[in-house]
């Protein structure tokens, strides 16, 4: 019994030394690819960033989870502020087009966030046509949760909560609540001591 709780124990500890050993690996990976990728970033599981890395800017504390993967072109721009959290399962499609998101932003799982989107007015395959190109900015403070879609051209203003399950398709105003396919905005936030009486 002592035994198995000994192991049990070191296994813990040989699984922290894993993640914050991958966190570093992916650091220094991406580093020497050209991106730029600030101070502490916490890589827990699979994280797959995938084209043009020097396109790419990290900024420092920010956390993404499992299964997140990031698309970014060769004339396109990601980039992602100080202490953000992108959760579990999310897609992040800078293709064509910038992304652009906030500080201390949390962007819950199994989110998609798209810059682009078919022009499919062109042609009559799908798949040959181009693309329209619309950048997507995510504010400061911004908390996206799950299962949320962020379409081309969108700015979500510094403050806003975006409900779960929304397609977000249009622009959300600062310090907004707000929810629904399509996203609308509900309700103001109001910080407590700044009431109006």
């Amino acid at each position: 019994m002592v035994v198995r709780k000994i192991l049990t124990i070191l296994l813990l500890l040989f699984r922290r030394g894993i993640i914050q050993l991958t966190s570093r690996y992916v650091r220094y990976k991406y580093v020497l690819s050209g991106a730029k990728i600030g101070r502490s970033l916490k890589v827990v599981g699979n994280c797959k960033i995938r084209g043009w890395y020097c396109n790419v800017d990290i900024a420092d504390h920010v956390d993404i989870h499992n299964n997140c993967c990031m698309l970014i072109g060769r004339n396109s721009m990601l980039k992602i502020g100080r202490r953000t959290s992108i959760s579990y399962n999310t897609i992040i499609n800078a293709g064509v087009g910038n992304i652009v998101i906030g500080e201390n932003t949390m962007i819950a799982g199994n989110c998609y966030i798209v810059s682009n989107d078919h022009d499919i007015n062109t042609t009559l395959s799908v798949r040959d046509c181009g693309h329209i190109i619309g950048d997507v900015h995510i504010g400061n403070n911004v908390w996206i949760g799950a299962n949320v879609v962020v379409t081309k051209g969108v700015h979500i203003g510094d403050g806003s909560i975006i409900g779960a399950g929304s397609v977000v398709t249009k622009d959300v105003p600062p310090m907004s609540i707000a929810f629904g396919v399509p996203c609308k905005s509900v309700a103001k936030r109001i910080l407590k001591g700044n009431e109006k009486e």
